[in-house]
């Protein structure tokens, strides 16, 4: 054997000896890591992940049903079909609100869905579930056919001082002031001239006279700031519920948005550029009433005229 192929072996025997030595020493490093930690039961996401909005019932469901998905020593080949699979990690590794037992696992992921996209063997935790609500779902797809969905705003005076609720019905008082023209001064109401009477060389003035009444009645209201009504399609019995943040914001909110047909959202839209609105919250048995509204004359009851000249 030539002297340069024993320098070659020699070499070859160093480098294995040295990478050795570098694996010893790691292995060594990393159980005594592992020596002061403890190895936790762990849920995983199985291996073909877990896509947002997933409902944690039908994943609860795929889990129990096979014996693989529940066995934490089978590694994650074997978990194929498993939504959700049992698993180890050491403690330092968890991340913060892991899920650890099956019992917690039920109670976190039930009535539930996912926040988000969970990668495949990623560990489960309980802020990555979130409460089936109103806002899991389209607000459109919770208008009826026909209806639109029309925002407006109050002052709390005006807006019944934030008592309004998601799926209460309210109605819509408007003062405004409406302009008569060409009424003739010597007169209270337009008439018809008679035989012989042209009409046309009366002096005439405009009249404004400030008219409040009642403008819609029986309003739904779909939402209440960013708190929505309960899905009268929600079958599982469940409350939307207003997610953490905003249940201060919806709280005693006089932003409303409201429930209505092509028409009233005109009737509303015009009231609100042209005059002064109020609001009337209505008990549930509420049957629309027809007022004829109220002008300065009928203000009290009677012809105000009268009231203060007496009779002429």
């Amino acid at each position: 054997m030539g002297r340069r192929a024993i320098v070659l072996l020699v070499a070859l025997i160093l480098a294995g000896l040295a990478a050795w030595a570098v694996w010893q020493y790691l292995q060594n490093l990393e159980s005594e890591v592992a020596a002061g930690q403890v190895r936790v039961t762990v849920f995983r996401a199985g291996p073909g992940g877990i896509s947002e909005g997933a409902e944690g019932s039908t994943l609860l469901t795929g889990f129990n049903a096979a014996a693989r998905c529940k066995d934490p020593e089978a590694d994650m080949a074997a978990a194929q079909g498993c939504p959700i699979k049992a698993s180890y990690d050491l403690q330092g590794n968890v991340p913060v609100g892991y899920i650890d037992t099956e019992e917690k696992l039920r109670s976190v992921l039930s009535g539930k869905i996912a926040a988000g996209p969970i990668a495949p063997g990623a560990i489960l935790t309980e802020t990555g579930w979130v409460e089936v609500t109103a806002l899991s779902k389209p607000i459109s797809e919770m208008i009826p056919s026909g209806k639109q969905a029309m925002t407006i705003s109050t002052s709390n005076v005006q807006g019944v001082n934030g008592f309004v609720k998601p799926g209460d019905r309210i109605n819509m008082i408007i003062t405004l002031d409406v302009e008569f023209s060409n009424i003739p001064v010597a007169q209270n109401v337009p008439t018809l001239p008679t035989e012989g009477e042209t009409g046309g060389d009366q002096e005439t003035s405009d009249v404004t006279v400030t008219y409040t009444r009642f403008v819609l009645q029986g309003i739904p209201v779909l939402a209440v700031g960013t708190e929505i009504r309960p899905d009268e399609t929600n079958t599982t019995g469940q409350v939307p519920a207003t997610p953490q943040g905003e249940e201060d914001a919806a709280t005693g909110s006089t932003v409303f948005t409201l429930e209505v047909t092509p028409e009233q959202a005109e009737r509303i839209a015009y009231a609100f550029e042209n005059g002064s609105i109020w609001l009337t919250l209505v008990p549930p048995d509420f049957v629309e009433v027809e007022t004829n509204g109220v002008i300065v004359d009928n203000l009290f009851g009677g012809d105000l005229v009268e009231a203060i000249f007496g009779r002429r």
